[in-house]
């Protein structure tokens, strides 16, 4: 089972950095209209997941997440096999 907080911590500091965002991340704001996060920026912060966690994330689920708390469960969920919060 991945430990979703380690898995959480990874993705806020990842979306900080590549989604250039300063400041508290809330877990349920849409990165993109409530953040604005920009497209280029989101991919980014798509190859910046698939790498600190391993494997290729699918891109049309990586779009509907939209919010922290999405790309942590969807991150959790494509690193189950796999060990992805021990990576």
């Amino acid at each position: 089972m991945p430990d979703i907080s380690a898995i959480r911590k990874d993705v806020v500091s990842i979306v900080a950095t590549c989604g250039k965002l300063s400041g508290p991340i809330p877990p349920d704001k849409d990165l993109y209209r409530d953040l604005g996060v920009e497209s280029v920026n989101a991919i980014s912060i798509l190859l910046a997941l698939e790498g600190r966690f391993g494997g290729a994330i699918d891109d049309t689920r990586f779009v509907e997440a939209r919010t922290v708390n999405g790309l942590v469960d969807l991150v959790a969920e494509a690193g189950q096999g796999a060990g992805a919060a021990g990576a």
